[in-house]
């Protein structure tokens, strides 16, 4: 038998597991942070579905006038981004070709189809800039001009695909001056292009250094201080034919401008008064 004193340890031993206060269990943060996780993306996804512009309307282009956005949300938006662009510019080509000059072919549906030389109008009087658009060659070449004042003075670009297979791309470049071409210059490009194929091109503009990408990766680069200002447009020469489906143009290259740009493409505005 055990005695008293043994029964008497055990009741001690025993009040003092059943008065031992409970852990505390750890309050669970996953929820709460997913939660405002999902609110934060809806937040974003809200805001870019409002600053977004609409669908282009068919409006005359001679009441045509171009506007940074109609929507004040976005435009105090863009005030708070260090490296926004002063000015961009998107066009499909859904509208005519009214805010084009030279040329003498029209839109085949809903694209610009290249032949003589065509410049974009408001673009004109810019400098530094970056030019993108969606283009696929039907015979022989894509060619584009950039810092033209006029059609006699520019810098020309052109991709040419040949071969029997129409594999072998190269890429040509030139200075026309006064009507006049100079330094026509042909290197071959280290990817694949082919006729009948949409890419995505992207000439970038700064100062004298000219860079020209297909699909991101680029192809070309190269310097020229002949040429201080001027604008884009799109060429074709003889038995040279090409599509571009869409184009744009903005003055900035940065971080912000790239995360932002889908809220901030230039879109057509109808206006009664001035030029915005």
């Amino acid at each position: 038998m055990r005695d008293a004193g043994e029964l008497l340890a055990d009741y001690d031993d025993y009040l003092a597991v059943i008065e031992q206060p409970e852990q505390k269990k750890p309050k669970s943060t996953g929820s709460k942070f997913s939660m405002v996780t999902a609110a934060m993306i809806g937040l974003i996804i809200g805001i870019s579905l409002w600053i977004v512009p609409a669908a282009p309307v068919p409006i005359p282009s001679g009441q045509l006038r171009y506007s940074l956005t109609s929507n004040p949300i976005s435009q105090t938006i863009r005030s708070w981004i260090p490296d926004a662009p002063k000015i961009n510019l998107r066009q499909d080509f859904r509208m005519g070709l009214g805010d084009w000059t030279g040329g003498n072919g029209s839109p085949v549906s809903g694209a610009l189809q290249t032949d003589g030389l065509r410049l974009w109008k408001p673009t004109l009087k810019l400098s530094d800039y970056q030019m993108e658009f969606q283009t696929a060659i039907e015979k022989r070449a894509v060619g584009w001009a950039f810092r033209a004042t006029d059609l006699h003075n520019y810098y020309a670009s052109k991709i040419t695909v040949s071969g029997r297979d129409g594999s072998r791309a190269e890429i040509e470049r030139f200075v026309m001056m006064m009507g006049k071409e100079y330094d026509r210059v042909k290197l071959p490009i280290p990817v694949p292009i082919r006729a009948d194929t949409l890419y995505r091109v992207r000439v970038r503009v700064k100062g004298d250094v000219f860079s020209t990408s297909v699909d991101g990766q680029v192809i070309d680069s190269w310097r020229d201080r002949r040429l201080r200002k001027g604008g884009v447009g799109f060429f074709g020469d003889k038995g040279e034919v090409a599509s571009v489906r869409w184009v744009s143009l903005s003055e900035a290259d940065g971080f912000f401008s790239r995360l932002f740009a889908m809220g901030f493409i230039v879109h057509p505005m109808y206006t009664m008064g001035g030029v915005y």
